[in-house]
């Protein structure tokens, strides 16, 4: 359902600690690197983060919702599993179809922070990641199997504790500090003075 009267910038509807911690996260990041900042929309499939959209509910995290947009897309829904219902959806979104367009760009990194089902509505593009790009996923041991090529950064009980955070906020709180860890290095300090050099990076949200 949209609410079109309410409109902003796809970033600006997400809220949350988590979300705080990814903008954080791309501030510090487009200090020193050309940022490329998209999200993954269920309503709207895969959004750079300025464009602007009307509001919305609409989530691959609730199940009995997909399974309905499923049905309308003539889908036999009771032979599929959630899993192919969530990735189906993602299909007719275009997510997957888009983002191997989007990674196919030669970006030198790229940070994936998704829940479950939205790592499953992106997984055929994560499978393929071009060779020049290092990705990472920040995911739970029971969302590992759908990270693709992606470097696993565990998002577990471990990490949460560590962190003295939330499971709400957990992957975006890891991606800022790695960002701030990464910052501190000297090769950053490098990447600074040679503008010529600077990456770019490619963060994904749900």
């Amino acid at each position: 359902m949209e609410y079109p009267d309410a409109v902003a910038s796809a970033a600006e509807m997400y809220t949350g600690r988590e979300h705080e911690h990814i903008e954080s996260a791309v501030q510090q990041l487009s200090e020193f690197a050309n940022v490329d900042w998209r999200i993954i929309s269920a309503g709207f499939g895969v959004l750079p983060a300025g464009t602007e959209i009307p509001s919305y509910e609409c989530t691959f995290s609730e199940i009995e919702q997909v399974r309905q947009r499923a049905e309308r897309m003539n889908l036999d829904v009771n032979t599929m599993t959630n899993n192919e219902l969530v990735a189906a959806v993602g299909q007719e979104k275009n997510i997957p179809q888009d983002l191997r367009q989007i990674l196919g760009k030669g970006y030198d990194l790229v940070f994936v922070a998704l829940g479950t089902k939205y790592l499953i509505a992106a997984q055929d593009a994560l499978t393929s990641i071009p060779e020049e790009t290092t990705a990472f996923a920040f995911a739970s041991k029971g969302s590992k199997e759908f990270i693709g090529d992606c470097y696993w950064i565990p998002a577990t009980e471990s990490e949460r504790s560590q962190l003295g955070t939330t499971w709400l906020e957990l992957r975006g709180r890891e991606l800022l500090t790695l960002v701030e860890n990464i910052e501190s290095q000297r090769n950053l300090e490098q990447m600074r003075e040679n503008p010529e050099g600077t990456r770019h990076l490619c963060t994904l949200l749900c």
